[in-house]
């Protein structure tokens, strides 16, 4: 699986391409989505250059990118809907 990945605050000169990161588990009220296109947007940088840290405090490696689509590969327990969206 590859990601979007900073391992320190900046601009877009700090995000990597991590091509070897690890399929995530699902949890109880999370899905398992198979990602067909996604991006970093400006509230991703915003967050990546440390902008928002009163907001968003990160973990590195953080994973950028809360835009993408594609289709369920798992649904975890207690989910009910069809409908896949980010926060």
């Amino acid at each position: 699986m590859r990601t979007a990945q900073i391992n320190e605050y900046g601009g877009s000169e700090v995000i990597k391409i991590n091509q070897s990161t690890s399929e995530p588990t699902v949890t109880s009220g999370k899905d398992l989505v198979t990602v067909k296109a996604a991006g970093v947007n400006p509230a991703d940088l915003k967050i990546g250059n440390g902008g928002l840290q009163q907001l968003v405090l990160l973990q590195f490696p953080s994973t950028l990118g809360m835009d993408f689509s594609g289709v369920i590969k798992q649904v975890g327990e207690g989910k009910y809907r069809e409908e896949v969206f980010t926060k």
